[in-house]
């Protein structure tokens, strides 16, 4: 139920009053398995997953107290709704968006499991 409510009041707020703030984002990434072929230097099976979402993208680390362990000074915060996002993200994701290519060093959940808070880095 809270969850509920979470996700409804900010993808109420991401349409309206955050909307200049909130951004889509895109990954496309390859899922490798089985055992390396060293000769060819490929998998047996490889498996191309894209997903989207949207979310409060370019948040800063500035003026927080405590900032993550492998923190850099243009790594940025995204805030994201896990019903928006249509896989779950992991650590080393490249997402396109509006602004650039970034990784996802860092992610964790809420308490009630509704959003996502995602330490990116901009990628060169």
């Amino acid at each position: 139920m809270i969850r509920s409510k979470v996700q409804s009041k900010l993808a109420k707020a991401f349409d309206k009053k955050l909307t200049d703030a909130v951004y889509p984002f895109t990954c496309t990434k390859v899922i490798n398995s089985g055992e390396m072929d060293f000769e060819t230097e490929t998998y047996p099976e490889s498996e191309t997953v894209i997903y989207t979402g949207r979310g409060v993208l370019f948040g800063s680390y500035v003026k927080d107290l405590i900032k993550p362990d492998n923190y850099q000074a243009e790594d940025c915060k995204a805030t994201v709704l896990q019903n928006e996002v249509t896989e779950t993200p992991q650590i080393d994701d490249e997402w396109e968006t509006e602004k650039g290519f970034f990784r996802i060093i860092d992610i964790g959940a809420d308490p009630t499991g509704s959003i996502w808070k995602i330490q990116l880095r901009k990628i060169n």
